[in-house]
């Protein structure tokens, strides 16, 4: 039976707090997803074709070709990967995994640690950790293959660089880390790295990822560090636990967290303006995804004024370059803050499911919220909920360039927190 949980307009002052909530991490709109920003952990998928025989096979056509040339030999690689190729499609992720590294070490011990050759297969390395679960051996994984991008003193491609960076994120938000203060500021400034290098060398639309890339870096940066995080309250809209201690003894990287994020709304806006006003920028599409990203920017961090503004300028924008699509696509309905999944910890199907209905008004502020439970047990998630909807930003819709109210907006929600699904469900 439905259970109407909650039922209140919005306090104003609650609402307008900046920055706003970081949705994606607690709750989600079901069906929504980011794959750019967090894949699903890889099913596999098993081929009826692929019969054990033929693995055995390949096997004995291995350890023949290693009794001819030896255990190390060049052509044993291929076979490998091959092998391993064969096992994960039937479903033997553990064999695959084996039969890859040992691909891998043949080709060090003959071309050695930093041989390009080994790209492809770390690559595949990445689907066969991820589809066992094993976040830290992919870490590691990641973290060699971005070794191997900038050896001997090249720059990294870019799109490869920004999955890198894309994995780093996923990592904070598996809290793979005692401390995730590290590697948010080694993250930020790697790909602080990149962009300068890029500024000059690379034309817009390879520079874009590590922009990109960026804004969502400064986005966590945002909600994990606050001004006053370290001297009067843990205030993380992450959770990733700061202590409330004196900032005189915070370490270094402490330090620097929270001077980046003094800094961060600032060179928010400066990384996009920038991009929006380069003379390269040929693509009108490309122009006007990096203009939502601004205006969508500013209103999560508070600037409504600001982002209203552009929000009209990029449908006149759209309007102007026969962009009609997107038009509807991106103010054919509010939509929720920040559009990027830079915060979703949850890209599957996991969570509790929960009904809201609310209104959105032409500021982009949810007002008279109501969530529903299906299941008395679930009234807590319906709670949690409303007040995560009362601090979410939402793009607001346009009708003629002009931002307009939202009545009647229902949507159900996945509300993703584990350790609250633990203890409202625990016996």
């Amino acid at each position: 039976m439905l259970c109407v949980v909650l039922l209140g307009a919005a306090p104003f002052a609650v609402v307008n707090a900046a920055p706003g909530a970081s949705y994606g991490h607690d709750f989600i709109r079901a069906g929504k997803a980011w794959p750019d920003e967090a894949p699903v952990a890889r099913r596999v998928d098993v081929d009826p074709t692929t019969r054990p025989e033929s693995a055995a096979l390949q096997r004995q056509r291995l350890d023949e070709l290693e009794m001819q040339q030896g255990p190390y030999a060049p052509g044993l690689t291929e076979p490998l990967a091959d092998l391993g190729r064969s096992l994960s499609r039937s479903g033997d992720i553990v064999g695959a995994a084996r039969a890859y590294n040992r691909a891998l070490h043949v080709l060090r011990v003959n071309e050695g640690l930093y041989s390009d050759n080994q790209l492809p297969l770390i690559r595949e390395l990445f689907s066969v950790h991820r589809s066992l679960g094993d976040w830290r051996a992919l870490d590691a994984r990641y973290d060699y293959y971005f070794r191997l991008l900038g050896g001997a003193g090249r720059q990294p491609d870019a799109r490869a660089a920004a999955e890198y960076f894309r994995w780093q994120r996923e990592a904070l938000r598996r809290g793979l880390d005692a401390s995730d203060h590290r590697r948010l500021v080694q993250l930020y400034e790697s790909n602080e790295q990149l962009l300068t290098a890029a500024r000059d060398t690379l034309p817009a639309e390879q520079r874009w990822p590590l922009v990109d890339s960026q804004l969502r870096n400064l986005y966590m940066i945002q909600a994990q560090a606050r001004p006053d995080a370290f001297s009067s309250r843990s205030d993380s809209a992450l959770g990733f636990g700061f202590r409330q201690e004196p900032v005189q003894e915070l370490d270094v990287y402490e330090q620097r967290l929270v001077t980046l994020q003094r800094l961060a709304e600032g060179r928010g806006t400066e990384l996009l303006v920038e991009f929006i006003a380069a003379q390269d920028v040929r693509d009108e599409a490309l122009r006007a995804r990096a203009w939502l990203a601004l205006a969508d920017w500013r209103h999560w961090n508070g600037a409504q004024g600001d982002a209203l503004q552009d929000y009209r300028a990029v449908a006149a924008h759209l309007q102007a370059t026969g962009q009609r699509t997107l038009l509807d696509e991106w103010f054919g309905s509010p939509v929720e803050l920040p559009d990027n999944g830079a915060f979703l910890r949850d890209p599957g199907e996991g969570g509790v499911l929960v009904s809201a209905r609310f209104s959105i008004n032409e500021r982009g502020v949810a007002r008279d919220v109501e969530t529903e439970a299906y299941d008395e047990g679930d009234k807590g998630f319906a709670m949690r909920l409303y007040r995560g909807l009362l601090r979410t930003r939402f793009r607001p819709r346009l009708e003629d360039g002009a931002p307009i109210a939202s009545t009647g907006v229902e949507r159900t929600y996945r509300y993703l927190d584990p350790e609250a699904i633990r203890r409202f469900r625990s016996p």
